[in-house]
């Protein structure tokens, strides 16, 4: 089974891996891939934002399969233009990707369908944004959303009206280009935030989706969730706390609605969709859509799925997912993500890293490979992930081999899952305070 897999990152090695293991054999293209990619597989130099020239390459080399990691090449269209040649993709097309691609779109398709969010307010005008912050009702802070892509940074939680008067003047005068001259305002939302992946197959015949265990993520560079945001210092999951009557309330307020509401709206969703989750006082809400897996929750995922992944992909792009509970093994993974020197305002690249012989996956996110030596080479480095048969003692062995990979000036978390683990020994559920 011949697979082309987009993307370079930390999710794409994991995907790679969990795919190689597949009960077939998989001959595996990564595009653009990367060093750590190229040990498991072929690479390509693809544009993955231009369609035609991802298009052009598997007209010329038929791959069985087109998996794309990033969203990036979904809100470019690559998927229509590779479904187009008869090619299964998991992923997106361009219509169904704008849930990512656009929050003002998103917050209407949420609203549209009832799926519970927070109030919000879409702004394209500088006077009318002005005069929203300074009559604002909801209470600080104010959330203010860079409509497109803004590579992970579009997001303000502005603490005071200065802040955001300031915030909203920048997106407006183009900070991120044509994607913040569009303002999607929003009441800020109290609670526990978690990260639910859904394998979805849509089409006018038929709305099938199957749940993956939900996840948590780490998104502040220290410990006790200090300093500022980064893409994400490790996840785990499934949550200790989560009852099965929690998970059916995502199910029926949040998925299903979604699930339906794309069907109704006559879009067509062959892929996974992660949903952004507050579970606040009065239960789950929305905060957001993302059309791809997530990173590092992808990570946690690949540890927990005891499905032939290549099989399973290819059901789902192939417009013929049989809904039903996926195969998990009873355990709980975690990956710690461990970051270069200078992250996330920066990173130190070049400096060479010691890999010895941990009894857990590594898993290669921003790496290089010169004469033989791994380099750091982005932000995000390495992932540590592993599976045991709770969280204490899945963290146990990340924190046993961490000592095995290093390099000077790392940075890691040593606390991915703790607050977690301490919630659920209080006997604490996800409806009590976080």
């Amino acid at each position: 089974m011949k697979i082309l897999l987009l993307g370079s990152g930390g999710r794409e090695h994991a995907l790679a891996l969990k795919l190689k293991a597949s009960a077939q054999l998989v001959d595996l293209v990564a595009a653009p891939g990367s060093d750590a990619l190229a040990e498991l597989g072929d690479r390509a130099a693809l544009d993955l934002e231009d369609p035609a020239s991802v298009a052009a390459w598997c007209a010329a080399n038929h791959p069985d399969l087109v998996v794309a990691g990033p969203e990036v090449p979904l809100v470019a269209g690559v998927a229509d233009a590779v479904r187009s040649l008869g090619i299964p993709v998991f992923g997106h097309d361009a219509a169904t990707a704008r849930l990512e691609g656009s929050k003002a779109f998103a917050k209407a398709f949420m609203q549209r369908h009832h799926i519970p969010c927070a109030a919000s307010h879409t702004i394209t005008e500088l006077a009318a944004g002005e005069a929203l912050i300074r009559t604002w009702s909801y209470g600080f802070p104010i959330v203010l959303k860079a409509d497109g892509l803004a590579a992970g940074k579009g997001v303000v939680l502005a603490m005071s009206e200065a802040e955001a008067l300031a915030t909203f003047r920048a997106f407006m005068a183009g900070q991120f280009g044509e994607a913040s001259k569009t303002v999607v305002f929003e009441a800020p939302l109290v609670g526990m935030e978690l990260s639910l992946h859904v394998l979805v197959d849509v089409d006018a015949e038929h709305a099938t989706y199957a749940l993956l265990p939900a996840c948590q993520d780490h998104k502040r560079i220290f410990d006790g969730d200090q300093g500022p945001n980064t893409g994400g210092m490790g996840a785990f999951g499934p949550l200790p706390f989560l009852r099965a009557e929690d998970i059916e309330l995502m199910r029926t307020t949040l998925v299903e609605p979604t699930v339906l509401g794309l069907q109704k709206d006559g879009l067509m969703a062959r892929g996974v969709l992660f949903l952004g989750v507050m579970w606040t006082a009065s239960g789950p809400e929305l905060l957001e859509y993302n059309v791809r897996f997530g990173d590092p929750e992808t990570q946690v995922l690949m540890q927990l799925l005891d499905e032939d992944l290549a099989a399973l992909l290819l059901e789902v792009a192939e417009g013929r997912l049989v809904a039903r509970d996926l195969k998990l093994k009873p355990h709980t993974a975690i990956a710690v993500v461990l970051a270069a020197e200078g992250y996330p305002e920066g990173a130190k690249k070049g400096v060479s890293i010691t890999i010895g012989s941990p009894a857990v996956t590594v898993i290669h996110a921003g790496t290089r490979k010169q004469a033989g030596q791994w380099l750091t080479n982005g932000g995000r480095v390495l992932n540590l992930a592993t599976s045991a048969p709770d969280l204490a003692t899945a963290r146990a062995a990340i924190e046993a081999a961490l000592p095995q990979v290093n390099w000077p000036g790392r940075q890691v978390r040593r606390d991915i899952g703790l607050k977690a683990l301490k919630h659920a020994q209080a006997g604490k559920t996800v409806q009590d305070p976080w």
